[in-house]
């Protein structure tokens, strides 16, 4: 039974941290329980192979505090800490890593920042009595580079936005949620861009190496930063799917040139026949890689999900087709333009139509995503 006197509920989103869980679940319960302080733990794992989860569950037994969201849909740091949040029952909410790289004994002082009327509270490893130990030089510039960029997006209310230690109010929580875009590793930078002014504390502590497991860190996470700060920043002006929706265009268009050019040239087709060409391979190159890129987070990853979301594409790219044709030879024919300018054209009107459809209709969003099992 989890009490709504509860005063703090920390979670922690794992991902194949068995060997780390037992070990911070204890370290936490010693330094809260010596502070008197009412308090949970809500493990939102991601359906861990090494079985996380099924440690938690049974830790349960002995820990009433403890419970676990195991996770099988909608994966990632973000939504585990939002779906964390979502089930918790404090009055102030906090994340931390279970890798004990952040420092438990700090989390009375959270307690004090948020009583003294913090909405956001961020354990900074750079501001006073913060440090890294352990770090190589590469991960030192990664992290500088990371503070430069979101300072250069605005950023100023914090000194470490990367920090993946902090708390929130719940009431804070609850008037932003429905304004945050849950993806990749940039959680704090959403609730960061949303809060009050002088609401934001920061307590310093010292990062500490990973004991057990392997860094999460990789070159697809940085762009992934890098994106959500465009994102936050700039996504209402100019959806940063659209723009993924552009790029992967653009390389269609590419691949639609070449496709006439083949036709054309090679197979020695008509213009007619060549124009159908490259339009079918522009889209079976547009299919793929905007259900790698720009809908990955509703990629389609069964052979069923793809030959249908495929159908689908090819349905909604038909009257886009259809346009790129007509324009093509409209101009090629009745305005003397050159038939690859006049491609050009025909694409570019036909670009809206498909990206409008394709969001709403080939990679519709599932409601159901980010639904956990709890235990």
């Amino acid at each position: 039974m989890h009490l709504m006197s509860t005063e703090i509920s920390i979670v922690l989103p794992t991902y194949n941290e068995a060997e780390n869980i037992p070990i911070i679940i204890e370290k936490i319960r010693s330094t809260l329980e010596s502070y008197n302080i009412s308090f949970e733990v809500i493990v939102s794992d991601d359906n861990s192979p090494d079985g996380t989860w099924r440690i938690v569950e049974s830790l349960s037994i002995k820990y009433p505090f403890l419970r676990v969201l195991r996770r099988l849909e909608n994966k990632g740091l973000s939504p585990a800490v939002v779906d964390g949040f979502h089930s918790a029952t404090g009055k102030y909410l906090i994340v931390m890593d279970a890798d004990m790289q952040h420092d438990e004994t700090i989390l009375p002082k959270f307690l004090e920042k948020f009583k003294n009327g913090a909405s956001i509270v961020v354990g900074s490893r750079k501001s006073d009595g913060g440090g890294i130990d352990g770090w190589s030089k590469r991960r030192q510039f990664i992290s500088w580079g990371a503070t430069m960029l979101a300072r250069l997006f605005g950023f100023n209310n914090s000194s470490d936005p990367m920090s993946g230690y902090f708390g929130i109010t719940r009431e804070f929580f609850h008037d932003v949620v429905e304004e945050i875009n849950p993806r990749g590793f940039k959680i704090l930078l959403e609730f960061l861009a949303k809060a009050p002014a002088g609401k934001v504390e920061e307590i310093g502590f010292k990062f500490q190496p990973r004991q057990y497991g392997e860094s999460k860190l990789t070159g697809s996470i940085m762009l992934q930063y890098v994106l959500g700060l465009y994102d936050i920043r700039f996504g209402k002006l100019i959806p940063l799917r659209f723009i993924n929706y552009a790029l992967v265009g653009f390389s269609g268009v590419f691949i639609n040139q070449m496709g006439l050019l083949l036709g054309i040239e090679t197979f020695k087709f008509s213009h007619e026949i060549s124009l159908i060409f490259g339009i079918e391979l522009s889209i079976l190159s547009n299919f793929l890689l905007n259900n790698y890129f720009t809908f990955r987070d509703r990629r389609k990853k069964t052979v069923k999900g793809l030959a249908n979301g495929l159908l689908l594409f090819h349905l909604v790219s038909a009257l886009g087709a259809v346009i790129n044709y007509a324009v093509a030879i409209l101009f090629s024919e009745k305005s003397g333009w050159s038939i690859y300018l006049s491609n050009l054209l025909g694409i570019a009107i036909a670009t809206i139509w498909n990206f409008v459809l394709n969001l709403h209709w080939t990679w519709a969003e599932n409601r159901n995503n980010g639904q956990s099992k709890e235990r």
